[in-house]
């Protein structure tokens, strides 16, 4: 067999860095072939270890290169001139790949021209995936689940936990779990306990993402669950509650309306376009929290008929899914709750995301700015005018959340002020001996108590 390099074939003498580039490139511009273990002239050198080859290959084409192309690559060896010889098979896939590291950008987009893998401009790199950002209905049924030993005990708890019946034996037909290959979908992997395209909830200092505060990320598992936990975390810990006493009563007014948000998340979750495999994300700065959700509306969807509420899902099994769990309804109320508190400019379309914005809404904008860490002068909550001893700034950074969040956890002061655990403890049980604060109930349900005596 003789080995010549052309703009279907790749030549190369060992596995390297260059193997992704040449990986992306065929996937993104037409069908093609790599072979390892041979010289550019042509000549073969071999590879000594095929099995560790093949192996590497396999963990660079599940986690380096995105979305998932597997099921666009056949692995294989061929024994030439007493040797063995690697060979990729790679078939041109259906979206922008790129190399996960560098993300899409122009060191991570590459495409074949002639013999070479060139990258591509950011308007080479716009108009691909713009054109894959429509998809047929029933993408999420047909793509292959990328784990097929999956199991499904989270969500039929969340099914009984909703009182929803289902039929064990017709549970994956009921569910439309399988493609029409009988492979698990990837609706069925979004589903499973074994899910790990993990959802994050990340907070910055400022107005912008250039000084990061925190990133959660929640455990593998069913995607109403991640849904779940990341939108009770991102109320606990960016829906500030800010608390005005008067004589005559208590008013508490949080950063963002609770109802909008729920449903602008609701909505990102249902309508995102997961076979790219990038999950939503919920973003919190000093003056507003972000959703985005990746892709944009159905096709023949207009953006009035967006603000107005008609449901057109992007991912229709998946809604079905989400309405029968109650979580949304037919009547497509989410975008206007949104837009009825805060105006169609909560919404921006990018072009390859819808992004929700809602600005907070915030009494005391000084106050905030301390809380935050955005001011270089200390700024108090109002500390009771009899709380009788000294304390240091660490512990009135303490106090001053304790004020203005009663039931804030031990968990929500570290991630809120970045300190670790053992550190908050320390703050508290110097506040509690000093007869500042009490704990009034369990750790997991009461709230904190500022002492009113001397």
């Amino acid at each position: 067999m003789k080995f010549t390099e052309t703009d279907t074939v790749e030549l190369k003498r060992v596995l390297n860095d260059g193997f992704e580039k040449s990986l992306v490139a065929f996937l993104n511009t037409k069908a093609g072939t790599i072979y390892i273990g041979v010289e550019d002239d042509g000549s073969v050198t071999g590879v000594e270890n095929t099995d560790e080859v093949l192996k590497r290959i396999a963990d660079i084409i599940t986690t380096q290169i995105l979305p998932n192309p597997q099921e666009y690559i056949e692995l294989g060896t061929k024994f030439v001139d007493g040797k063995q010889v690697v060979e990729v098979k790679v078939n041109k896939g259906n979206a922008l790949y790129y190399i996960k590291k560098y993300g899409r950008s122009a060191n991570g987009c590459y495409m074949r021209i002639g013999t070479s893998n060139r990258s591509m401009t950011e308007e080479q790199i716009e108009k691909q995936f713009v054109s894959y950002l429509y998809i047929p209905e029933k993408t999420m049924v047909e793509k292959a689940s990328p784990r097929f030993d999956l199991t499904f005990s989270q969500f039929k708890t969340i099914l009984t936990f909703k009182d929803v019946h289902y039929n064990e034996t017709a549970f994956e037909q009921n569910y439309n779990l399988r493609n029409s290959g009988g492979q698990y979908n990837y609706l069925a992997f979004l589903l499973s306990d074994q899910n790990d395209t993990s959802i994050k909830v990340v907070r910055f200092r400022g107005k912008d993402k250039t000084e990061f505060i925190s990133r959660k990320e929640f455990p593998a598992g069913c995607i109403f669950k991640q849904m779940d936990d990341a939108l009770d975390y991102a109320l606990n810990i960016l829906n500030i509650v800010q608390t005005n006493i008067t004589a005559s009563e208590r008013v508490d007014t949080p950063y963002f309306d609770e109802a909008a948000f729920r449903e602008a998340w609701y909505n990102a979750v249902c309508h995102n376009l997961w076979v790219e495999q990038t999950p939503p994300a919920i973003y919190g700065f000093a003056d507003r929290v972000e959703i985005i959700s990746h892709g944009l509306l159905k096709r023949g969807m207009t953006e009035e008929e967006f603000f107005a509420g008609v449901s057109r899902p992007v991912n229709d099994e998946f809604a079905k899914i989400f309405m029968q769990l109650h979580y949304m309804e037919q009547s497509g109320k989410g975008v206007p709750t949104v837009v009825k508190k805060y105006g169609k400019e909560a919404y921006h379309f990018g072009s390859s995301f819808i992004q929700c914005i809602l600005p907070y809404n915030i009494l005391d904008r000084a106050k905030a700015d301390a809380m935050n860490g955005n001011s270089e002068q200390e700024v108090h909550c109002k500390v009771p005018d009899k709380v009788p001893c000294k304390i240091t700034m660490a512990q009135q950074k303490v106090l001053n959340l304790i004020i203005q969040t009663p039931n804030i956890t031990r968990q929500e002061i570290s991630e809120r002020l970045s300190i670790s655990i053992r550190m908050v403890a320390k703050h508290i049980k110097a506040l509690k001996d000093k007869g500042i604060i009490r704990r009034i109930g369990s750790d997991k349900t009461g709230y904190w108590e500022v002492s009113e005596e001397k």
